[in-house]
């Protein structure tokens, strides 16, 4: 029934904005089906499926053509409204871009949300490759136990928080290379709290290196990072352990004074 409350984690929540949720996840997942095909994927009659689907549709966040169901364009617009009221989007973009430049690779801006890493802004240097990849790695928040900036943050959060993060998730292997022991992932952090910056040799695809830093507040708090990939043959050496590290750090100093000047200026 629509509307219809129930208790999670002691609160009352609308039953109907899951179904939403779960319903869109699927169309998302599907990239596009037929009622059946969705309704085969939630615990619902097909006719409330349907009730849902048309909803969506008149509301203007699904499109429908000849019975096949679409996310609609619409979704584009929300996100790049709340790209750009974000101030690390805003104080970081043409950072990101002088630091793809410079380096000739893709570099990231991220944040993150639930655990998780979201990539607000990335720009692609005239070297840069797996396009693909990378515009797939931006559809789904990414865990941050595997990759640079992941753990930049990781590294600099408050203990508890670190704490609530690693006790959701399991560490799940990306390759061989990815740390997966809670024990070794703890040193791991001390060493990026240390160094100010985090390395992945590897971690989250085989042949790719990072190098992440996190972004801090005038209050100290992590509230992004930043971070530079490229493949491990042209990040080795002196190159991987020290020079694009002072890039990168720099970067997300920028990227800092940048905030602080616009909290100043508001």
């Amino acid at each position: 029934m629509f509307g219809t409350a129930k208790e999670t984690n002691g609160r009352r929540e609308i039953k109907s904005v899951h179904k939403i949720d779960e319903i869109l996840a699927v169309i998302k997942r599907l990239n596009e089906g037929t009622l059946t095909e969705i309704a085969e994927e939630v615990d619902l009659t097909k006719g409330t499926v349907h009730t849902y689907l048309r909803t969506l549709h008149n509301c203007g966040y699904l499109t429908e053509e000849d019975g096949v169901y679409r996310l609609s364009l619409q979704f584009i617009t929300v996100a790049e409204h709340v790209r750009n009221e974000t101030s690390l989007y805003m104080a970081g973009h043409d950072e990101v871009d002088a630091l793809a430049e410079r380096t000739g690779e893709y570099a990231h801006l991220v944040a993150e949300e639930r655990g998780r890493e979201v990539t607000l802004y990335e720009s692609r240097g005239e070297y840069a490759i797996a396009t693909d990849y990378h515009l797939r790695l931006r559809e789904t928040p990414q865990y941050l136990h595997h990759n640079a900036a992941g753990k930049a943050m990781l590294a600099n959060f408050a203990a508890d928080r670190r704490d609530r993060i690693l006790e959701a998730q399991e560490l799940e292997a990306q390759t061989e290379n990815t740390i997966t022991d809670e024990a070794e992932l703890r040193d791991t952090l001390e060493t990026v709290r240390e160094n100010g910056y985090a390395l992945n040799d590897e971690e989250e695809i085989r042949g790719m290196r990072a190098v992440g830093a996190p972004i801090r507040v005038p209050d100290g708090s992590i509230f992004g990072a930043v971070s530079m990939s490229a493949p491990a043959s042209r990040l080795q050496g002196e190159r991987f352990r020290s020079a694009v590290p002072e890039l990168v750090m720099e970067t997300a100093n920028l990227i800092e004074v940048n905030l602080e000047t616009a909290q100043r200026e508001g």
